[in-house]
């Protein structure tokens, strides 16, 4: 037996068994789909007692979820397992016998540098009280944040445990304060806004999810708070009327993606971004992969997803798993809706990254709250800054791209969309005179995006999801009834 501080044959063999099992993935992902399929034809259309989204990744193919996707996933963690085995002892010249070898090797980490910690700390420590002299603090603070930034993941941890919330919160407001001085007009404080982003965004990719708590409690800017949408604030969302009581952050209970974008799965939930939604349901029905493309999980659990800033530069923001949940535990903001029932995850870390991103609020507030300051403010990186907002706004943060503006013309909307253009539009104020055909679909202050066109009509869906009925209009009632559409333009 060869022992490395592991047992290094028994970890070979788990190995050969990883390989051994994922080899029957496919068969028993076919029984499996079987099962499911005797069981539901037995029901005769009679809905099920549980529910358990997993499930629905058994069907339509060996590779789609567990179990069918182990037949390469467990061969790759096997040859995993072999080249850190190798690292550990080289096949022809192993340790002795005894040898105690460092965890950390196994996981391909250095051990933590004690000395650039304590450096890290005394920097972030010295800023309280600082005289920053004429220029501002802005060199000061990139110099801490290049620091904290050449940490490895594991010296990163140790700091983190080690700073105090004091220090890490005043850091956290000297980054976030931009803004002048009195004394000089013209200095420099704060991060600017894009290299603040990708400095947090470095930071929550590269720390444990332990100490995700403390990065979003002592640094601005980490979790979009929610508190002050009209939706907590009036329990309530004013248009679909469905209640927000127990709104809360938690762990959504479906997986981030089922079976890949599916545009008509998108559902806007009780938050009211119907502005940003409608875009996003758009842009991935023209291209799916543009949006599959945009989002990622890093390896500490954290999810990145590309957004573009007011400025037009591409960031990568980085946000913890956790997104809104209702009293059910259930999400309560953008998610996939397929069969009646939540299923996929991805839009709610589009609509939180964006949240955190969104820089161009400019205020206001739903009728009779007009100069309530809970409601009428301006806000930055929180789900307050990104409801109700104009049509034109979203489209640049998602594509990187600025929309265009169309006429309210049948074949000017025609041509954008058959050229491959996701295209949105808004409604009026008011559904007051609207025809007896629309009063199931139109809603008033809202966007839709165009899903196509039939028998010369425009088929235009709601971003509440695939239980809300298109609106189906003739030129004429698409004049009449709607405004300001606009065309996207997605990728370069």
């Amino acid at each position: 037996m060869t022992y490395a501080g592991f047992d290094v044959d028994k970890i070979r063999l788990l190995a050969r068994e990883l390989r051994k099992a994922g080899g029957g993935a496919g068969g028993l992902q076919r029984d499996l789909a079987k099962v499911l399929g005797d069981a539901e034809s037995a029901l005769n259309g009679a809905p099920p007692t549980s529910y358990q989204p997993l499930l629905d990744t058994m069907r339509g193919g060996e590779a789609r979820g567990v179990p069918g996707v182990l037949a390469t996933v467990l061969p790759d963690t096997a040859g995993e397992i072999d080249r850190r085995c190798d690292r550990i002892s080289p096949p022809g010249a192993p340790f002795p016998p005894g040898t105690v070898v460092d965890p950390m090797i196994v996981f391909d980490r250095d051990e933590p540098d004690q000395g650039k910690v304590n450096q890290a700390l005394d920097a972030i420590k010295g800023l309280g009280g600082k005289d920053f002299g004429m220029n501002g603090n802005r060199d000061d603070l990139s110099a801490v944040a290049k620091r904290l930034e050449e940490l490895t993941p594991a010296e990163l941890d140790l700091f983190l445990s080690k700073v105090s919330d004091e220090d890490l919160k005043r850091y956290g407001r000297l980054i976030s304060d931009t803004g002048d001085s009195w004394l000089n007009p013209f200095d420099h404080n704060g991060l600017p806004d894009g290299e603040r982003r990708e400095h947090l965004s470095h930071l929550l990719e590269r720390a444990g999810p332990g100490l995700w708590g403390k990065l979003a409690a002592d640094l601005p800017g980490v979790q979009p708070g929610f508190d002050s949408t009209d939706v907590f604030l009036d329990g309530v969302n004013s248009q679909s009327g469905v209640s927000t009581t127990g709104l809360r952050y938690g762990m959504p209970n479906v997986p981030m993606f089922a079976d890949g974008v599916q545009a008509d799965e998108v559902a806007q939930g009780t938050l009211g971004d119907c502005w940003y939604i409608a875009s996003l349901k758009a842009t991935a029905a023209a291209d799916p992969k543009f949006i599959q493309d945009g989002i990622r999980q890093n390896a500490n659990g954290t999810v990145s997803v590309r957004v573009w800033d007011k400025e037009g530069k591409l960031h990568w923001v980085t946000v913890t798993p956790d997104l809104p949940v209702d009293a059910n535990g259930n999400l309560a903001f953008a998610r996939s809706v397929s069969g009646g029932k939540i299923t996929e995850s991805w839009p709610g870390y589009y609509e939180k990254a964006f949240a955190l991103l969104y820089a161009e609020d400019g205020g206001g507030a739903p009728d009779s709250k007009g100069g309530d300051d809970r409601y009428d403010r301006e806000e930055r990186g929180s789900y307050g800054a990104i409801e109700w907002d104009f049509t034109e706004k979203a489209p640049p943060y998602l594509t990187g791209n600025d929309a265009d503006g169309l006429d309210l013309d049948y074949d000017d909307v025609k041509k954008a969309f058959d050229s491959g253009h996701p295209v949105i539009v808004s409604t009026h104020s008011t559904a007051d005179g609207v025809p007896a055909n629309l009063k199931g679909a139109y809603v008033a202050r809202h966007v839709f995006y165009v899903k196509g066109f039939k028998d010369g009509k425009i088929i235009l869906g709601n971003p509440w999801g695939p239980d809300s009925p298109d609106a189906v209009v003739t030129p004429d009632e698409f004049k009449k009834w709607f405004d300001d559409p606009q065309k996207l333009s997605v990728g370069d």
